[in-house]
């Protein structure tokens, strides 16, 4: 519901909007019921109006401050300030003028007629319309729905790992979507019969790596009482030779060595490693350029000045991967075919580096399907607080050279020519408001109240400790005012750079098992470190 001044034109109290199942945003209610409002109201407000509008005039006219630009993307981290501020005062009229009706709506007794309905905060309302937009940057359009299983599903069971593995692969989403957009999946459940719905656990890889490289992690997890759940991101796995047998594996042994540097768990190897990045290389780069599926770019900027939207184009960096694991996680918990062995109220997502983006991205844009917890693994930041501190090559080297060479051609003539403008422009043209409101202060709150455990490296150059010092405090403040402070937790190990270690990955299991199975024993995880102030830094 939606209370407006019989005066004026601006919202007072907006309520949430109800969803439908399917999480469309295109099913709203919209009612609206005026309140009265006297002379002095509509003056006080119209004056404060006015002054903000100045202001609006002050901060756009500092465009023209900034000099002509080559092409209208090529100044994003000036760009991010006058969009923020801009953003900023459009929020505060709207915020007074709530704040002015409703204190004219309120009864004799002082109590506000809104606060009566339990309206939602400024704060709630704010993150809502975060949601809103990074659930639109993900689906692109699309409901949601529960998908389809292309083909049938290969089983294979290993009863002396205890475990049965499924296969398969969910057919796309919409008919306009080719055989790329198809996601493999493997889904692995104890061995046998149980009494009891299963928590379920996705678990994603990082940067080269592979759900097969990652299934002695999945089998573990499948023994101590989990549904999990593996899903090969973009360009990656099973992807790479989509009409190949499944199962396929990279070389990597996860349970010899899971000390790695770069990415962490999951990673490929030798040729099909190179194979991986060549692929993944040539998506971002037709990306960049607008050229997925022969569809038009629309480079017309938004009315929060948001620039390189692209109709029909993929993001395979960050928000295809997380839209991938939505769709996983709706299939087994919502279809046939795993409804009934699955808990709905405890499904939970974690994953490393690329995995963990994925894993904080999806667990925010939607809450009805990632319902239980949330655990990036060295997958938190804040990517502005990068570009404007001169901390971003290190992001920039994790991902294909031919993106950002080719983005600096195309800009700057000279592949060679990549400065923090230019790798701002990229993120804004591959993944929009990723470095607006969809950074990690914006979008990790959205996660609260649910269970939330960040894990990182202290000296981790992907993931710098101050950009991730920011997201973390104002994520703390959401669970604060949910009175749900014991539900986020922050641990950073000290002298870890950007790895995956033995003692993340026990701190992570062992809080999982916490959340999720708080009712049954679990089972006892090695441990090789532990909670100790020489080890981990608890923010």
């Amino acid at each position: 519901m939606e209370r407006r001044c019989s005066h004026a034109s601006l919202p007072v109290k907006p309520v949430t909007p109800k969803r439908t199942m399917s999480y469309s945003r295109s099913a709203m209610v919209d009612t609206v019921v005026r309140v009265p409002c006297d002379a002095r109201c509509v003056a006080r407000s119209t004056l404060q109006d006015i002054l903000d509008i100045l202001l609006l005039a002050v901060v756009l006219g500092s465009t023209a401050t900034t000099g002509t630009r080559r092409d209208p993307m090529a100044s994003p981290i000036a760009g991010t300030a006058i969009r923020i501020g801009y953003a900023q005062c459009r929020r505060r009229v709207a915020s007074r003028h709530r704040r002015t009706f409703t204190a004219a709506a309120s009864d004799s007794s002082g109590r506000s007629t809104s606060a009566s309905m339990g309206a939602p905060t400024e704060s709630e309302e704010k993150r809502e319309a975060v949601r809103a937009r990074l659930w639109s940057e993900l689906a692109r359009g699309r409901a949601g729905s529960v998908p389809r299983v292309m083909g049938s599903i290969q089983t294979e069971s290993r009863p002396d790992d205890g475990v049965v593995i499924d296969r398969l692969m969910l057919a796309p989403e919409s008919a306009s979507e080719g055989t790329e957009h198809a996601v493999p999946v493997a889904i692995v459940r104890p061995y046998g019969d149980w009494d009891d719905k299963l928590p379920v656990v996705a678990f994603l890889h990082g940067t080269g790596g592979d759900t097969e490289g990652l299934m002695p992690s999945l089998i573990a997890m499948a023994v101590r009482g989990y549904i999990a759940v593996g899903v090969d991101a973009p360009c990656h796995g099973r992807r790479l030779d989509p009409g190949s047998s499944v199962g396929q594996s990279s070389s990597y042994n996860v349970g010899d060595d899971v000390d790695m540097p770069a990415e962490g768990l999951g990673h490929g190897s030798g040729n099909r490693r190179e194979r991986t990045f060549e692929r993944y290389g040539a998506a971002l780069v037709a990306a960049w350029r607008g050229e997925e599926g022969n569809e038009e770019t629309n480079e017309e900027t938004n009315e929060e000045g948001n620039e390189g939207r692209h109709s029909g184009v993929a993001r395979p960096f960050l928000y295809d991967g997380a839209w991938d694991a939505l769709r996983a996680l709706r299939f087994v918990t919502r279809g046939d075919d795993y409804g009934d062995l699955t808990d709905p109220s405890r499904v939970a997502i974690s994953g490393i580096s690329l995995g963990g983006m994925y894993a904080w991205l999806a667990g925010a844009a939607d809450p009805s399907v990632v319902t239980g917890a949330v655990a990036p693994i060295i997958g938190v930041q804040q990517f502005v607080w990068g570009l404007l501190n001169q901390s971003w090559r290190a992001r920039v080297d994790s991902l294909p050279p031919a993106l950002f060479a080719t983005a600096a051609q195309d800009l700057k003539g000279n592949m060679r020519a990549v400065d923090a403008e230019l790798v701002g422009a990229v993120y804004r043209r591959i993944c929009p408001g990723l470095i607006d409101e969809l950074d990690g202060p914006s979008s990790l709150p959205l996660i609260a109240p649910r269970p939330l455990l960040v894990v990182n490296g202290e000296l981790d150059p992907r993931c710098p400790y101050p950009g991730l010092m920011n997201a973390v405090t104002e994520t703390r403040a959401a669970y604060a005012s949910a009175n749900k402070d014991n539900l986020f937790r922050t641990l950073v190990q000290r002298d870890t750079p950007h790895m995956c270690t033995s003692e993340m990955s026990d701190v992570v299991n062992r809080w999982l098992d916490e959340t999720l199975r708080p009712q049954r024993p679990a089972t006892p995880v090695p441990t090789k470190g532990n909670l100790d102030p020489a080890t981990w830094i608890e923010l």
